[in-house]
């Protein structure tokens, strides 16, 4: 891994405050749904999880430990309790591997898992709906994780994600007239707020100091 400070911009003396408002500030630039050509997307979603692991790797060294219920990547949690799973249906093995890996902020080894599996239920979708959610990718999030919801709306981990998602919403949204790129500080700051919250029911932790 690089340097975190480099790759946010900072000195090695910055505090945890502007360690933030500089991580901030470049998830609103690399934000790949900002991009509407698929190298420069894909590339943005590549800086975008540089970006997530300087920032942890930074609130970790600077000893941000205590969170509030959020989850262990930049994007992620939104009721995600990937320890407390009680999963126990077809391809519970492969499910619990998939689980495992998001808990490692290993996306692509977590998606692998998953697209191997032939069943699409509820906890398929949500669990792909989480992975969507740590790249970035609030619009395919959402979808998936609605879709999770809806059949198992009984679902306390599903039913949390999706409220949350519906309360928060997608901090990157885009008008009737084209993308709003008036999003502002406050904006984003809910949005990854929010993340953690999913996060936090997976046993990870997105912003490791609140």
């Amino acid at each position: 891994m690089n340097n975190p400070y480099k790759v946010l911009g900072v000195s090695e003396g910055a505090s945890q405050e502007e360690i933030r408002a500089a991580y901030l500030k470049l998830v609103k630039k690399y934000h790949p749904d900002k991009y509407t050509d698929t190298d420069l997307k894909e590339l943005a979603n590549e800086k975008l999880v540089e970006i997530n692991e300087a920032y942890e790797a930074l609130t970790k060294k600077n000893g941000s430990t205590q969170a509030s219920g959020s989850g262990a990547g930049a994007y992620s949690n939104y009721g995600y309790s990937g320890q407390g799973s009680t999963y126990s249906g077809p391809n519970a093995a492969d499910f619990a591997r998939a689980r495992a890996f998001i808990n490692q902020n290993n996306l692509q080894a977590a998606k692998q898992v998953l697209d191997t599996i032939s069943v699409r239920n509820a906890e398929w979708y949500y669990l792909y709906g989480i992975i969507y959610l740590r790249q970035g990718w609030y619009d395919k999030a959402n979808d998936y994780i609605s879709r999770a919801y809806h059949q198992e709306p009984g679902n306390a981990e599903y039913a949390n994600a999706y409220k949350t998602l519906r309360t928060t919403g997608n901090p990157y949204t885009r008008q009737a007239s084209g993308y709003d790129s008036s999003c502002s500080g406050c904006d984003v700051c809910s949005g990854l707020l929010c993340a953690d919250c999913c996060c936090e029911c997976m046993g990870g932790d997105l912003i490791r100091c609140c």
